[in-house]
């Protein structure tokens, strides 16, 4: 929690384990229904209790309706609305939306490619309330040096050698993630020293099939199965490279910025809002979605190129702690908060 001046309250759903934990930070949180368009109860209570000068910021369409409801509510204290969009999804244009709209004071998207999709529908809404900000990660403590110590425990626990490169996939087990495709592309590298680490969890049956395709295309030495893993970061830290293979457009996902944090490259795919901050033969690799050989051939570059591996990885870094970092975050957001 930043204070600043700034006093914090936090409206969210009757779910202890999340109030819980904003209550633990030391912030004041008030449970409500969220219910959308339709719940009128939820602003009403937000209109009680907030106070003049006051930002309202929403995370979804859904909960900037009871924002901006509230506002209107509030009658003559000051209250504006800001809502970040995360999603790559067209805009909605009905006479509901139309209106929500009018009374939101800023719309910021988390990649350029998500407001694009947004304004693909020409939805009516004054452009000059958009704006981009790539979200980030709050970088914790690996260990003060004890990296390699990690690394170390990470080779024993999964008994992966010294001399087989790491290349790690973390995030949602899922179909879109193209993680049939990464499967793939390592069954046509399995020669190659190089172990693949996947970290996460997804559904019973989909994590069965991935373990099922692992068997029959005789990789399973290459791919290590970790599960779910909190802190992930030190994981993150144990590898050599990051790999995200999703066959779908995300917004600005965050698993590369991770790997950067760390000074690791990354292989990335290009159809998302991460090609606004990897850059091919700069930061990382690209490929097309889907493309289990040029995938290969890109781990395979990593795997045999310990100079480029470090280069990319050093310039990762870099970039990462020039204005990726939380901290240019937060002075963007603060910045359209001041506005």
């Amino acid at each position: 929690q930043r204070t600043e001046g700034i006093d914090v309250t936090i409206f969210c759903k009757p779910v202890e384990a999340i109030m819980q934990k904003y209550q633990e930070a030391g912030m004041k949180v008030i449970p409500l229904a969220l219910g959308g368009a339709l719940d009128i109860r939820s602003a009403w209570k937000m209109a009680k209790v907030i106070e003049n000068h006051s930002n309202i910021h929403a995370h979804n369409f859904k909960d900037a309706f009871t924002a901006c409801y509230a506002k209107c509510l509030a009658r003559n204290k000051q209250v504006w609305v800001v809502m970040c969009r995360h999603l790559t999804r067209k805009g909605k244009n009905t006479l509901l939306y139309r209106w929500l709209y009018r009374h939101l004071d800023r719309l910021v998207f988390d990649s350029e490619l998500s407001k694009s999709a947004f304004l693909s529908t020409r939805p009516t809404i004054d452009e000059a309330k958009l704006g981009i900000v790539h979200t980030s990660i709050v970088v914790t403590e690996v260990g003060n040096g004890r990296e390699g110590v990690r690394r170390e425990e990470v080779r024993s626990k999964y008994q992966i050698p010294e001399d087989c490169v790491i290349g790690m996939f973390h995030g949602r087990l899922d179909p879109e993630k193209g993680l049939d495709v990464l499967l793939e592309a390592v069954a046509q590298i399995k020669e190659k020293p190089f172990r693949l680490v996947l970290v996460g969890r997804g559904s019973e049956e989909y994590t069965a099939h991935l373990k099922q395709v692992v068997q029959e295309k005789g990789i399973a030495e290459k791919v290590v199965f970790a599960g779910f893993v909190h802190p992930v970061l030190p994981y993150v830290a144990a590898a050599d490279f990051g790999i995200l293979a999703s066959t779908v457009q995300e917004g600005c996902p965050l698993s590369p910025q991770e790997y950067m944090s760390q000074g690791h490259p990354v292989v990335v795919t290009n159809n998302g809002g991460q090609r606004e901050y990897v850059i091919q033969e700069h930061n990382g690799l690209l490929v097309p979605p889907g493309d289990a050989k040029a995938l290969a051939e890109a781990i395979a570059r990593l795997v045999d190129d310990a100079a480029l591996r470090q280069r990319l990885g050093m310039q990762a870094k870099a970039d990462f702690d020039d204005h990726l970092n939380y901290d240019h975050y937060y002075e963007q957001i603060k910045k359209i908060y001041e506005e």
